[in-house]
């Protein structure tokens, strides 16, 4: 078991398509782990360096974060979701996606600090809610939001067998 070590303070700084690369495989290293945990989220093999490229084509801020120069963790931001928050969606809210911690780096607090720092982000674009989401059988990673103080809002039972929960932080 690893020691917990949330003193390591990291540095978030945004992202450009020269980082794609360190995207990519942040998203892949946890969707190996998420896959070995027999959820049916993120699969490896279908995640591509076009989807970090759209993503950045589409306006949403990716973010990074190092501890001691290396990249430890990586998220996006984006200002709008009518997909998942379909009538719910709203200029009130900032939307965290493609949340994601090096493997190497779980359980030293890294994924806390990023949630916080995108929280202070989104807040200081007066933004009143912060939005995201997983999949409803990632029980630990649905508990982690909890534990973060966020409020579930809907769950979603798409026709493809995705079970999606939502979350809210006011």
């Amino acid at each position: 078991m690893k020691e917990v070590q949330e003193n390591n303070h990291i540095d978030v700084y945004r992202a450009t398509e020269a980082d794609s690369r360190i995207i990519l495989d942040l998203w892949k290293g946890s969707a190996r782990w998420i896959q070995s945990k027999g959820i049916n989220q993120w699969n490896p093999d279908q995640l591509s360096m076009n989807q970090v490229y759209e993503c950045f084509n589409n306006g949403f801020e990716f973010y990074l974060a190092r501890l001691n120069e290396e990249v430890v963790g990586t998220l996006y931001i984006c200002w709008s979701d009518p997909i998942l928050w379909e009538e719910l969606d709203n200029h009130e809210s900032g939307y965290i996606h493609r949340f994601a911690v090096s493997r190497n780096h779980t359980g030293h607090g890294i994924g806390k600090q990023l949630i916080h720092w995108a929280e202070r982000y989104i807040r200081g674009k007066g933004k009143n809610h912060i939005r995201l989401d997983c999949m409803a059988e990632n029980t630990r990673l649905n508990q982690y939001y909890l534990d973060l103080g966020y409020k579930h809002v809907r769950f979603l039972n798409w026709s493809n067998g995705w079970k999606i929960n939502l979350y809210e932080k006011r």
